[in-house]
C-alpha cells in the first residue's frame, strides 16, 4: 500500500481519522487468508506441457520471488523436472518476452468527477496517466490490450492504439453513478479469457472509489478466488478524496490486490502523481521455455512439476498429470520380393560354379502409432527365424540379404524387428519368398555347347594340319614317283617318259556345293545355308528348318538354334512357317538387328523369299527352298523414241 497517510485536519477530524484507519487495519489483517499471494515465500507455475514431440516434452514456466517478482536468469542447471518423483535434467531453458493481456477496469462514482483546483476532474488526469503510458509504449506492441466499465467491454482484446482511442472518447456519467463491483467482475472475466498467446500473463487495473457497501469484503471473496484461479493480478488504483482514505472499502481493495499478486495505489492525495503503470506489466512479460526428455517407457499417466533452486530459494511448482500414448514402433516391408530367381550369368549360361544374383535389396518403413515419433535403437531382419541382417545405426530402413548360400530351390519366411530409444520393440508380419535356383544344362551335350567355340577352334586346327600333311605326303609321293619313272626311262630308251598329273584339291565352294546337295536331298523344306562375309557359301551343313517356330539367339535356354557370336542376343530372331508354307522372319528386339538383303527387320517380321541374304547380327545366311518358284523371265517394254 503506497499512501494510507492522514491528511492534515482539525484535531477532531484527524482523531476520527485516524480511528477509522486503525479500525479498517484491524478488519483487513485478521482476515485467515490475507496477505497469502503476496507476503508467502516464492512460487513456481508450470503450465501445461506439451507431449506431442515425446519423447522431448515441452511447456513454459513462471518464477516469482517471495515479493511476487518476476525470477530472471535462471540457467537449465537451476531447474530439474519432477516426472512421477523421478528428478530429471532439463536440456533448454529460454527466457523470454511475451506480450500481457491487460484490462483496465474502471468503476464510475461522483468521486472520479471532483475537479481539482485546476478545474480538471480527477478521471481525466487518469486518463492522462494511461495515455501517456500508451505513448511510451513501442509501436509494434503486441500487448493484449481492453478496457470495461459497469456498463461491459469498451472495447476487447485490442492494439494499444485503438485502446488509447476508445479510452479517450470515454465519457461516463459520475454523478449519477452508484459504484459497484460489476466492472470489475467483467474485467477479471476478460481477462480469464484463452490467450492468443501461450505464457501470456494476465493482469486488471481497477479504478474505483469508496463503496460505503458493508459487505464489500464479502461480495469481494469470489471474485478474488476467482483471479487466483486464472491467475488475474489486481492493481488497484483508490480514487477518492484524502477524508476516505482509510476505510473499509479502501482496507479491501488493498487486500483484493495482495491477495491477486497485484499492488494497490492511495490516489487521495491530488498532488501525488499517479504511478506508472509500465512498472506493474513490466515483469509481466518475461517467461521461460523449457525441454526436457521424458524417462517414460509405457504409456499411462504420468505426474509432472517443476522443482527451481535459485537466489530467491527453492520452489517447486504444482504438480499437474497427462495422459501419454507410448506404442513401439511398427514395422512395415515396402514392395517385398515374393519370388527370387537364380541362375548363371547371362554371357556364361552354363557356368555351374556361380549363380545371380547374390543378394536381395530389403526396405521398410516404420510407423509410430502414437504419432510420437522417436529415435531408433536397432532394427533386425530375420529369415526362417534366423538373424540375416541388422542396422545399429542409420539408416535403419535398409537391408542386404545374402542369398549365395542359396543353392537349391525353396520357400523361405522374413520378417524384420524395429526397436526404439525406449527399449519398445515390435516384429512384422512373416512374409514367404520363394527362392528359384535355375540349374545350367548338363551332359555331353552342354559339355560340347559350353566349349564349342574352342572345340570349333581345335577342329579347324586338325583340319589344317591335316591338309598339310596330306598336301606333304602327296608332294612326297610325287617326288619319288617322278624319281622312280626317271629311272624306268633311263633304263628303257624306248619308253617314253609320261608327267604324272595330280588330280588338283577340291575348292571350299565345290565342297559347300557338295553339303549344299546333300541338304537338297534331305527331308526339309528350306534351310539357311551359312555364308562367308563376301557372300560365298560357307563349307558347314545348313540350318534345316523342320519347325514350324525356329528361335535363333546365343542362349542355349531360350533359342532353338544357338549362334555362336558376341553379336548375338540371348534371343535374337524368331523365324516362324506360316499357313499358306511361307517363313515370317522377325526380329526381337536387339542391339545388332535382323537383316534381310541388307534391310534391317523388324518385330512385325519380313517375309522370306528364296535366295534372300539374312543377317543375325554379324553372321551371314542365305535362305533357300527345297523345291524354290520358277524364275520369272525377264519382260522387254519397247519403249517408243521421242521425235
Amino acid at each position: 500500500m503506497r499512501n494510507f497517510s492522514i491528511p492534515k485536519r482539525g484535531r477532531g477530524q484527524t482523531l476520527s481519522h485516524a480511528f477509522l484507519f486503525l479500525f479498517a487495519f484491524l478488519a483487513f489483517t485478521l482476515q485467515p487468508s490475507t496477505f497469502a499471494f503476496a507476503q508467502g515465500q516464492a512460487r513456481a507455475d508450470l503450465y501445461p506441457v506439451d507431449a506431442s514431440a515425446f519423447p522431448v516434452m515441452s511447456s513454459f514456466l513462471d518464477v516469482f520471488d517471495a515479493s511476487g517478482r518476476f525470477v530472471s536468469g535462471l540457467k537449465p542447471g537451476d531447474v530439474n523436472m519432477l516426472e512421477d518423483g523421478q528428478p530429471l535434467p532439463v536440456q533448454e531453458l529460454t527466457e523470454m518476452v511475451v506480450p500481457a493481456q491487460i484490462v483496465v477496469a474502471v468503476n464510475p462514482g461522483p468521486a472520479l468527477g471532483i475537479r481539482n483546483a485546476q478545474g480538471a476532474p480527477r478521471f481525466q488526469q487518469i486518463v492522462q496517466a494511461l495515455s501517456e503510458w500508451e505513448q511510451r509504449l513501442p509501436a509494434d506492441t503486441p500487448d493484449d490490450l481492453s478496457l470495461v466499465t459497469i456498463a461491459g467491454p469498451v472495447i476487447s482484446h485490442a492494439s494499444a492504439k485503438d485502446w488509447s482511442v476508445s479510452l479517450n472518447a470515454f465519457q461516463p456519467d459520475f454523478r449519477t453513478t452508484t459504484p459497484n463491483l460489476q466492472s470489475l467482475a467483467i474485467a477479471i472475466d476478460t481477462a480469464a479469457a484463452q490467450t492468443p498467446r501461450p505464457g501470456m500473463k494476465r493482469a486488471v487495473l481497477f479504478i474505483t472509489p469508496r463503496m460505503d457497501d458493508p459487505n464489500i469484503d464479502t461480495l469481494l471473496q469470489p471474485l478474488i478466488v476467482k483471479a487466483q484461479q486464472n491467475r488475474v493480478r489486481v492493481f488497484v488504483w483508490f480514487a477518492d478524496t484524502d477524508l476516505y482514505a482509510a476505510t473499509t472499502s479502501a482496507a479491501a481493495f488493498n487486500n483484493l490486490a495482495m491477495q491477486t499478486g497485484g499492488e494497490y495505489f492511495s490516489a487521495t492525495n491530488e498532488t501525488q502523481p499517479l504511478p506508472d503503470p509500465e512498472s506493474y506489466f513490466a515483469p509481466l512479460r518475461r517467461l521461460y521455455s523449457l525441454k526436457y526428455n521424458s524417462a517414460a517407457a509405457k504409456g499411462g499417466q504420468l505426474t509432472i512439476s517443476a522443482q527451481i533452486t535459485s537466489a530467491a530459494g527453492k520452489v517447486q511448482s504444482a504438480d499437474q498429470s497427462i495422459t501419454i500414448d507410448i506404442q513401439p514402433p511398427n514395422p512395415i516391408f515396402v514392395s517385398p520380393p515374393l519370388q527370387i530367381v537364380r541362375r548363371p550369368p547371362q554371357n556364361d549360361p552354363y557356368n555351374d560354379k556361380i549363380l545371380l544374383p547374390d543378394t536381395q535389396k530389403i526396405e521398410i518403413i516404420i510407423e509410430f502409432p502414437d504419432k510420437h515419433k522417436r529415435p531408433l535403437a536397432r532394427t533386425t531382419f530375420y529369415v526362417d527365424g534366423e538373424i540375416a541382417a541388422e542396422n545399429k545405426a542409420a539408416p535403419f530402413d535398409t537391408f542386404t540379404w545374402d542369398i549365395s548360400k542359396y543353392n537349391l530351390s525353396g520357400e523361405h519366411k522374413i520378417m524384420v524387428e524395429a526397436v526404439d530409444v525406449l527399449g519398445l520393440s515390435k516384429t512384422s508380419m512373416e512374409i514367404p519368398v520363394t527362392v528359384t535356383v535355375t540349374q545350367p544344362p548338363r551332359g555331353l551335350s552342354a559339355f560340347f555347347a559350353r566349349y564349342k567355340q574352342y572345340i570349333t577352334y581345335g577342329a579347324i586346327g586338325l583340319a589344317g594340319l591335316s591338309l598339310l600333311l596330306i598336301f606333304f605326303l602327296g608332294s612326297m609321293r610325287s617326288v619319288f614317283r617322278r624319281a622312280r619313272t626317271s629311272r624306268r626311262a633311263a633304263g628303257d630308251p624306248l619308253t617314253q617318259p609320261v608327267a604324272a598329273t595330280v588330280e588338283p584339291i577340291t575348292d571350299r565352294t565345290k565342297r559347300a556345293r557338295a553339303v549344299n546337295e546333300r541338304a537338297k536331298n534331305a527331308d526339309a523344306p528350306a534351310w539357311l545355308q551359312r555364308l562367308t562375309p563376301d557372300l560365298a557359301a560357307a563349307p558347314v551343313s545348313p540350318i534345316l528348318l523342320t519347325e514350324k517356330e525356329s528361335v535363333f539367339g546365343s542362349d542355349p535356354v531360350q533359342s532353338t538354334y544357338v549362334l555362336d557370336n558376341p553379336s548375338l542376343n540371348p534371343r535374337h530372331a524368331r523365324l516362324a512357317q506360316t499357313e499358306d508354307g511361307g517363313y515370317l522372319l522377325a526380329d526381337a528386339g536387339t542391339v545388332a538387328g535382323t537383316w534381310v538383303n541388307f534391310e534391317p527387320v523388324g518385330k512385325e517380321g519380313h517375309l522370306l523369299q528364296h535366295g534372300d541374304v539374312v543377317h543375325f547380327g554379324q553372321l551371314v545366311f542365305r535362305f533357300e527352298l527345297k523345291n524354290p518358284p520358277p524364275a520369272a523371265e525377264p519382260k522387254i517394254i519397247k519403249e517408243t523414241p521421242l521425235l
